[in-house]
């Protein structure tokens, strides 16, 4: 994500690559500067604890997988609380999207479409980490409008 870097943050980015591309890394190191340069808080959610000792403490760490989340619907209503509950949220990181919403059920760029409409309503940034197992490099992805 090297936009983000630059100071160009869009509304909704994503990441994909094949596994092991190093997405993740990517993810929680633009979470790390994002926490570092935000005036609100950030949040970065994942479908396991892996990452929640080695990011600052500064963000607010949540695995979705204590959550019933089935799908990219409740996803979406999951994110879309925790905006409503924090108006001083700026950034929400989510890795993994595609073992917590399948794309086989779901049209990812639908899914991002919602979430672009909802980040010009609520003013939070929301930036995903996507597997392709048919991506043969990473690339980086804007939904702004």
């Amino acid at each position: 994500m090297p936009e983000i870097y630059k100071g160009v943050v869009f509304m909704v980015d994503y990441i994909t690559g094949i596994n092991g591309a190093g997405k993740t890394r990517i993810l929680s190191e633009a979470a790390a500067a994002t926490a570092q340069i935000s005036k609100g808080n950030v949040i970065f959610i994942d479908s396991t604890d892996k990452l929640e000792k080695i990011l600052p403490s500064s963000i607010r760490f949540i695995n979705i997988s204590d959550y019933s989340i089935d799908g990219a619907m409740s996803l979406c209503g999951f994110l879309l609380g925790l905006c409503a509950g924090d108006y001083d949220l700026t950034d929400i990181f989510i890795d993994s999207t595609t073992s917590i919403v399948s794309p086989k059920e779901t049209n990812l760029n639908d899914f991002f479409e919602i979430l672009t409409k909802a980040s010009e309503k609520t003013g939070v940034s929301f930036h995903f980490s996507v597997l392709d197992d048919y991506a043969t490099e990473l690339i980086y992805q804007s939904q702004a409008e």
